[in-house]
């Protein structure tokens, strides 16, 4: 099996590749065929870094999201799956592009860096971790997302104002279109990051005996989610949406990182019970 995983792992960047000429092939070009094989290869792809993922973790025993690549790799499926739901509900493949690039570069960067091998601590592999970081990153993946949706939006936006009606404007899907996406995302990015965070919790008192520890990422993690719930709250109480949806959603998203950040530079450790 380990040889299945070691060429999967090299074939994987090959066909997000393969998608991501296809989807950008189909931006530029505006070819609908090439859209319809860019999504089947993309659908091929997830398919296989399943299969990839499923195989690590019945070889060692242990969920492939441990080390930061493997957590990477992870991020890259999430995003892949997310944004193909997203593609299949609103029928529109002209964003494709902006997705793949950023899938391709973390399934890339993860293939030549990662490492197999099987954990030293037994709490990595526990269901519950597996569980709570998967939804984790599955969070952090639609939160990613909408921003990216918004930025978009917000370059969409830009060039009918200054009534440039170029390469943006006949790539990217209707400003409707790109709001509606940016808030099933984000949508998603609060229930999925929400789950996560609370397993993170539960697992830490069946397996340590306490639901809260003095830890500051997650301090920082929780503190950020709750930002962002209030975040989408005040859109939703406000009514808000087109321009200044957009912009709470990338100040969101933006905030979220720099809290995490500044967490990871006070706290190097992964988690200061681990």
């Amino acid at each position: 099996m380990i040889l299945f995983i070691h060429s999967v792992n090299v074939l994987l960047p090959l066909i997000y590749g393969v998608a991501l000429g296809m989807y950008a092939w189909h931006f530029f070009q505006n070819t609908s065929k090439i859209g319809e094989y860019a999504s089947r290869t993309l659908l091929t792809a997830i398919v296989l870094h399943l299969v990839y993922l499923v195989s690590q973790g019945v070889h060692f025993r242990i969920f492939p999201v441990a080390t930061i690549f493997a957590s990477m790799s992870m991020f890259a499926l999430n995003i892949s799956v997310i944004y193909l739901i997203i593609e299949r509900i609103s029928k529109d493949r002209k964003t494709g592009i902006f997705f793949l690039i950023i899938i391709f570069c973390f399934q890339l960067c993860s293939s030549m860096l990662i490492t197999f091998e099987s954990p030293t601590n037994s709490i990595l592999s526990n269901p519950m971790f597996g569980i709570h970081t998967t939804l984790t990153l599955f969070g952090v993946s639609a939160l990613a997302i909408s921003a990216l949706y918004s930025i978009m939006y917000l370059m969409l936006a830009k060039e009918i104002k200054r009534h440039r009606f170029g390469l943006i404007y006949d790539g990217l899907p209707a400003l409707e279109t790109l709001e509606n996406m940016s808030r099933y995302a984000t949508g998603a990015g609060i229930i999925f990051l929400g789950a996560g965070l609370f397993t993170g919790h539960l697992w830490s008192y069946k397996v340590l005996g306490y639901f809260f520890k003095y830890d500051v990422k997650i301090i920082a993690s929780d503190v950020a989610w709750f930002f962002y719930l209030f975040g989408w709250i005040l859109v939703k109480i406000r009514h808000l949406h087109g321009l200044k949806m957009s912009r709470v959603a990338i100040g969101g998203f933006l905030a979220f990182i720099i809290i995490l950040f500044v967490a990871n530079f006070v706290d190097t450790t992964f988690h200061s019970f681990i």
